[in-house]
């Protein structure tokens, strides 16, 4: 198996940006950039050590059938923050990938906000909420 990577910097409305990178994903033997089609996102937000306001977002891919099974999977990403890299829920059909997706990305963005002190937060609610199931 060949390993390729490209760049392609995806930018916000709000003219911040960041960088994608093109990644294999050994486990399916395919090429994922990012998590696809997105049809969900949330944008969080900290404020660092020196008090700089750093954006935290989550891109939900559309769930897609298995290529090795018959079950669904249903890629998610956080930016800004941890690892970074896209991530896999699985589900018997699409919405219990999807339910998986947002469960999965829940515990991440608790996990990491646990390391924050508690700091991140959504415009939709208030400091240490994140607005996840």
């Amino acid at each position: 198996m060949q390993r390729r990577s490209s760049t392609l910097v995806l930018s916000y409305p709000n003219g911040e940006s960041y960088i994608s990178t093109k990644r294999s994903i050994t486990e399916n033997t395919m090429e994922f950039e990012g998590v696809g089609e997105i049809i969900a996102s949330r944008q969080l937000y900290y404020f660092d050590e020196t008090n700089r306001k750093r954006i935290v977002s989550v891109f939900v891919g559309k769930p897609q059938p298995s290529i090795d099974s018959r079950d669904y999977q249903c890629l998610f990403q956080l930016i800004g923050i941890g690892h970074q890299q896209p991530q896999v829920a699985r589900g018997y059909d699409s919405v219990q990938a999807l339910q998986s997706a947002l469960i999965l990305a829940a515990a991440s963005l608790n996990h990491l906000n646990e390391k924050l002190g508690r700091s991140l937060m959504w415009d939709g609610g208030v400091k240490g909420e994140l607005g996840f199931p």
